[in-house]
């Protein structure tokens, strides 16, 4: 029995408590599934083309760039601002005004961060991020349209690709401090690729049944993560085979 004197009721749900008030996408009228899927989507778009703006912006500003190799220049220290920063969006991602705040400021982060990275390669390689976006496009659509397609359920995945992300996490880290080998970089890029391949068809698939209908910026950042994640591994995939 919910207490009366409560902050939080059945108006007003804790923003904090992902059980109050949730009700799933599965569970929710057709025109309320196919509103939160536009959401969700129109947040992914949004969040892509801010870490892009993101990205123009440190290559245009002298400060943003140095900084953001300075933080490159110490690895544990910008991964775990990343990880960091993404739990804080998930852990607000039901707060209105609060959630568009976070999911858009931590995608202006990886552009910001990135953008170094990523003009190094397109400086040696010129052409190589355009064909690893149009790529990474391609079978980003071709892996959601798959799912809404089919309308096959793909949370059985969900315990296979965490231990692959602990895996990858930790080799990459390993590979970055301690073995620096272009071998290891390019095949955990693969690896990388197909991991994230698997949680565009988890991540889709929840978004059909599992998500509860406050939960777009969390989708969204979701989304967005996969995505970039893809693109980043078809660059080292793109550059590697080149040499």
């Amino acid at each position: 029995m919910q207490n009366p004197n409560s902050p939080y009721n059945q108006n007003q749900p804790n923003p904090f408590d992902y059980s109050s008030g949730m009700v799933s996408v599965a569970q929710s009228s057709e025109s309320e599934r196919v509103e939160f899927v536009r959401k969700t989507y129109l947040l992914f778009l949004a969040g892509i083309l801010c870490c892009v703006m993101a990205g123009v912006a440190t290559l245009h500003v002298p400060f943003l760039a140095s900084t953001a190799l300075a933080l490159l220049r110490i690895p544990l220290l910008a991964f775990f601002l990343i990880i960091g920063l993404s739990w804080g969006a998930q852990a607000v991602s039901r707060i209105e005004g609060l959630n568009y705040a976070a999911l858009f400021g931590f995608t202006a982060v990886i552009g910001w961060i990135f953008t170094p990275i990523l003009a190094i390669y397109e400086y040696q390689q010129g052409g190589i991020l355009a064909q690893a976006a149009g790529l990474t496009i391609i079978m980003f659509g071709a892996l959601t349209a798959y799912v809404f397609i089919s309308k096959k359920d793909f949370s059985f995945l969900g315990g296979i690709l965490f231990v692959g992300l602990v895996g990858l996490v930790l080799g990459g880290l390993v590979n970055a401090l301690f073995i620096h080998s272009p071998i290891t970089s390019y095949l955990m890029a693969w690896f990388t690729l197909l991991l994230f391949s698997g949680y565009v068809l988890y991540d889709t698939s929840n978004i059909m049944r599992r998500y509860d209908t406050r939960s777009y910026c969390s989708a969204a950042l979701s989304l967005f993560l996969d995505f970039f994640n893809m693109f980043i591994a078809i660059v080292r995939i793109l550059a590697g085979s080149r040499r």
